[in-house]
């Protein structure tokens, strides 16, 4: 619970330390007198922006620290300050800290309620909160359920669109690889083909004079050929071995003419060879030249340097056509993914309806029942719980494309889902007998709306979900008997769970345990005003009764009623 709160130079207020009580604690004031204020101040340490002009006049920050306590745990203390000129800072037990740190750990300890809670309590998301947090036991794990496989079926959903969003590149892409590959395939280059070519075709080019000079030196070097070489060279041999058989030392001379003599032969049967090969046809060099002409332009429009780069390259080719290939498979798959996903969010989003439709009418009952209980006796509480209408959406209507029977209902069903499921809910209210019940935003008056907040939120959340509920405005539009139905309520809950309430009703105050007031005090002299906060006990609780009831704190008829109050709540709360 929240055992102290203390404010330090925020606004028009210098100091003011309150010590709050477990039970049900009030805050009375003039209108204008700063009541807001307090607001202001638990609002800063659930996360409210701190704005400069928070900061009193003359003052260099305003500080607002609370301290928590709960049974057989060390106490919380949290913080906020504003510092003029500068940014706020936050503080959790004394360490510095972020506004929304703060907030987190105050979530399951406060809640606070207003007239922008009222306003939230209109909107269809959060009266579909409602409903799932009034059995969170029942349907909370089943909205866990569904969220996980709703992200799940939005993932495989997303996965599948990407896919399909690229086919068309693909197709165009495999289109342009397949003319390439069977291009360079219908061409059928060879590794080193374009560097043997190029030297064919150079050796053709000169064809008739390299045949005119091997032709030249086989005449010189045959046999046939008077006085030619080889013939000499034979001569020599034998003429030089018979003579170094009567002189050894021409031994080696006779044996280097030898081998001379061999390898004229060699070289002679090589002329010969390369002459027989010698293809001096003109068609045959056309075809080298058209070949060459073939693999240079090939070589240019794939800009590679060699047959080997644009062998390379086709084989390179080849490997991607297979990948795009396979991504037909691949999209198969992911089609069959997101079906699968998609029909276990619809089945989630079932079960979450089911128990949804279940819950709601038992909601109501007990809201109904809580409302009678504020003076409506005739008030009628109907929770209503639609299938939300499909929205058109071109990449779900492309994921069920040629879909029929349950395969085409459950991809309309699943159009119309969001994170929060299948359902739409919204709160019908009628407080008058023979009035149809009607959407609440459009019947409940101030007063009307302030009760059935409290009446949803004692449902919902009054009891267990937090330590601490602060109320400001909660009596809007509320008077007479009705004030008094709400007191015995705001006691009652108070029982269980702190209440603060910052009220203009004397008839709840009068059930509070522990009364503080609020009044600006202006000094003419010094031309300042401060808003001071104190504790009212005893008699001065008796004169602020008869001050929210009009009267003066001597007028006896006040003073009566004021004290009939108290006695009656004292008697109502035992």
């Amino acid at each position: 619970m929240l055992a102290e709160l203390i404010i330090d130079d925020l606004v028009l207020i210098a100091r003011a330390q309150l010590s709050l009580a477990p039970g049900l604690n009030v805050i009375t004031g003039e209108t204008g007198a700063g009541k807001t204020l307090l607001a202001q101040a638990i609002g800063l340490l659930l996360g409210d922006k701190g704005e400069e002009s928070l900061v009193r006049p003359g003052a260099e920050r305003a500080l607002v620290q609370a301290v928590f306590e709960r049974p057989n745990e060390e106490p919380l203390a949290v913080a906020r300050q504003i510092v003029r000129g500068g940014r706020s800072r936050a503080y959790l037990n004394g360490v510095v800290s972020s506004a929304a740190a703060v907030e987190a750990t105050l979530r399951d300890r406060v809640a606070f309620y207003g007239q922008m809670e009222q306003t939230k309590l209109l909107q269809l998301e959060r009266q579909l909160d409602l409903l799932d947090a009034s059995a969170g036991e029942k349907i909370g794990p089943l909205l866990a359920e569904y969220s996980e496989a709703y992200a799940r079926a939005q993932g495989r959903e997303r996965e599948l669109a990407a896919l399909r969003a690229r086919v068309g590149d693909r197709d165009r892409e495999l289109d342009l690889l397949r003319f390439e590959v069977n291009e360079i395939e219908a061409a059928a280059p060879e590794p080193g083909e374009d560097e043997r070519l190029a030297a064919e075709r150079e050796r053709l080019r000169y064809a008739e004079k390299l045949l005119d000079r091997v032709t030249t030196a086989l005449r010189l070097l045959s046999s046939e050929q008077e006085g030619g070489a080889l013939d000499g060279l034979r001569v020599a041999e034998r003429l030089v071995g018979e003579a170094a058989a009567l002189d050894g030392s021409l031994q080696s001379v006779a044996e280097r003419l030898s081998a001379l003599s061999a390898e004229a032969e060699d070289a002679q049967a090589a002329l010969r060879d390369w002459v027989e090969q010698l293809d001096v046809d003109p068609a045959h060099r056309d075809a080298v030249e058209l070949r060459y002409d073939k693999l240079q332009q090939l070589k240019r429009k794939y800009r590679v340097a060699s047959c080997d780069e644009l062998v390379a390259y086709a084989e390179t080719a080849r490997q991607r056509i297979a990948e795009l290939e396979s991504a037909e498979h691949d999209e198969a798959a992911a089609t069959a993914a997101f079906a699968a996903a998609r029909e276990a969010a619809v089945m989630a989003a079932e079960r979450l309806s089911a128990a949804r439709a279940a819950q709601a009418p038992r909601f109501a009952a007990v809201v109904t029942k809580e409302l009678r209980a504020l003076a409506m006796p005739h008030a009628r509480f109907v929770v209503k719980v639609e299938r939300r209408a499909p929205r058109s959406a071109p990449a779900r209507a492309s994921a069920g494309a040629n879909l029929t029977g349950a395969a085409a209902d459950n991809q309309a069903t699943y159009a119309a889902l969001n994170a929060r499921g299948a359902d739409e809910v919204e709160f019908l209210f009628s407080a008058n007998p023979g009035v149809p019940v009607r959407p609440l935003r459009e019947t409940a008056s101030g007063g009307e709306l302030s009760r059935a907040m409290l009446a949803i939120r004692s449902t919902v959340t009054l009891g267990n979900d937090v330590e601490t509920l602060i109320f400001d405005e909660v009596d809007t539009g509320i008077g007479g008997v009705t004030a008094t139905a709400l007191g015995e309520r705001l006691a009652s809950v108070a029982k269980h769970t702190q209440i603060i309430c910052i009220t203009h009703l004397p008839q709840i105050v009068a059930f509070a345990e522990r009364h503080f007031a609020i009044e600006k005090v202006a000094d003419a002299a010094a031309q300042t005003t401060a808003t001071v906060v104190r504790r009212v006990e005893g008699e001065e609780r008796v004169r602020e009764l008869c001050r929210m009831l009009g009267a003066a704190p001597d007028d006896a008829a006040a003073r009566a009623h004021a004290e009939s109050l108290l006695e009656r709540a004292h008697q109502a709360t035992g």
